[in-house]
């Protein structure tokens, strides 16, 4: 089993040397690759101005965009490990299944 598919169960040290590699895990809706984008801050308030979050361009998914319409990280590689470490949405079984090895 590779890394990917440790982090998307759950395997915290897998999705750390994802993060220090520079990967992103998969969107969790549509499984398309994702990538980091920047945000202008809207607000006037800077320690709510945190500009990165993660977008799916196929499905428009975001995640980390909500801190006052900015983002919700302030580096780069804050966003990744955040994305990267999320909560895993199958169990290894279902993940078995899904692929067809069981």
């Amino acid at each position: 089993m590779d890394d990917i598919k440790r982090a998307l169960l759950g395997d915290k040290e897998a999705a750390k040397r994802l993060t220090d590699a520079g990967w992103l895990l998969p969107c969790p809706l549509c499984g398309e690759v994702v990538d980091i984008t920047s945000l202008s801050p809207r607000l006037l308030r800077p320690s709510c101005n945190h500009t990165y979050c993660i977008v799916c361009w196929s499905c428009n998914t975001m995640f980390g965009w909500d801190t006052d319409y900015g983002g919700q990280f302030d580096t780069v590689a804050e966003a990744r490990l955040a994305w990267n470490t999320r909560a895993p949405i199958l169990s290894e079984r279902e993940m078995e299944m899904l692929e067809g090895t069981e």
